[in-house]
């Protein structure tokens, strides 16, 4: 029987320390925490009641032997250590050899692929449920299709999402934007695209991807909207989703972002940003001079309790199109402090759904535990409505 419920990498940064305070403020869990100083951890879990054992590690650094020995401790590791790229594939592969859950923060699709690619054989063979995409990237985009589906069955053959939110980037966030920004896409030993392997083939559940070019006026929401960096990533979700549960076999989905959000960005961060993807040794003078915060620095908590993030979700069906829609709402912050709660649920969720219920495997977040997901977020301030049209 494992030692803890939870350890949770990464709790002395911006984002791990939120998913770490979540926590606190349920109580009634197994909890650890691991990083690279115990100053910070040992400050990290100050007033909690039940104190978290610390685990002092060097993910990045530490041999994959010294990496297992805390992680067989888990029924699910919990991390925030990005960007995942970079830093993640050790812990994916101790869970995937050693058949401990495991669930992150990442929006990286070319991380995604990548483990797909090199650890859902071995997830499958040890039983570790290797969830990516657990925070605003991409569980509402992925829990709100996959919900309109085990509503409407195989009658849904469409969706289209409309994003509003208010939200204030972090540091780590944009850095992990603009090293996404600047890689190139490896090809696959596969011969297609690994978001699409299931059961040792390539899926026969496509799913049809159009994502806005520009701005444009969507009659259905009465405003214009557009493209936003997220959105091939949340796509992405959806595709793997639709590959591994089988839900259409030629889904088309289209999402954009109203004009009516706010993304905290003002022109000179949006330049900078521009300019630091083409030219990356430009980015230590956006540091110094404040244009673009530094990793691990975020917004405030009075950024973050103003924020929310609204999905209206118009679902097409063979009788009729639209055929109904749904409006999906977090009130708070998604890009961190719902981002927390949300990876949080998810870790808990996965420690709840029994190994007979969800065989291992790379997953996203609605294909390994939708339900129990779904029903957490709404247990905890998200909500869901659908009406039809």
């Amino acid at each position: 029987m494992a030692q803890y419920d939870v350890i949770i990498f990464g709790a002395t940064g911006f984002t791990g320390s939120l998913i770490l305070k979540y926590f606190q403020s349920k109580g009634g869990y197994r909890l650890a925490v691991c990083g690279r100083n115990q100053s910070k951890l040992e400050k990290a879990i100050e007033g909690f009641q039940s104190k978290p054992d610390v685990y002092v590690l060097d993910v990045v650094n530490a041999t994959q032997d010294e990496l297992k020995e805390v992680v067989k401790k888990a029924k699910c590791v919990c991390t925030a250590v990005g960007p995942f790229v970079e830093y993640g594939e050790p812990l994916v592969q101790a869970c995937a050899e050693l058949g401990v859950d495991y669930v992150d923060t990442s929006g990286e699709s070319t991380f995604m692929r990548k483990m797909i690619e090199k650890y859902d054989a071995a997830a499958k063979q040890s039983g570790s449920r290797i969830v990516i995409h657990c925070g605003q990237d991409c569980v509402p985009w992925d829990l709100a299709v996959w919900k309109l589906w085990k509503l409407l069955g195989s009658e849904l053959t469409g969706v289209k999402i409309f994003g509003e939110m208010r939200s204030c980037p972090s540091g780590g966030t944009m850095s992990t934007a603009m090293l996404n920004m600047q890689q190139k896409p490896s090809k696959s030993s596969l011969g297609f695209d690994p978001l699409y392997l299931a059961d040792g083939a390539k899926s026969e559940c496509l799913t049809q991807v159009d994502l806005p070019k520009g701005s444009q006026y969507y009659e259905e929401m009465g405003q214009k909207g557009g493209p936003w960096v997220m959105g091939p990533v949340m796509a992405n979700a959806v595709r793997r989703t639709n590959a591994l549960l089988k839900m259409v076999p030629d889904l088309k989905y289209h999402e954009a972002v109203l004009e009516s959000s706010q993304f905290g960005l003002s022109t000179l961060t949006t330049l900078a940003l521009g300019v630091s993807v083409y030219l990356p040794f430009t980015q230590p003078l956006w540091y110094r001079l404040g244009v673009i915060p530094e990793p691990g620095v975020g917004p405030s908590q009075e950024e973050m309790e103003q924020g929310f993030l609204t999905l209206t979700v118009f679902a097409d069906t063979k009788s009729k199109s639209p055929k109904c829609k749904a409006v999906m709402k977090f009130y708070t912050d998604p890009g961190y402090k719902d981002t927390a709660r949300m990876c949080a649920e998810a870790a808990l969720a996965l420690t709840d759904l029994p190994k007979s219920s969800r065989q291992g495997g790379v997953y996203s977040p609605a294909a390994a535990c939708g339900e129990g997901l779904f029903q957490r977020l709404l247990a905890t301030g998200t909500t869901w409505e659908v009406t039809d049209l």
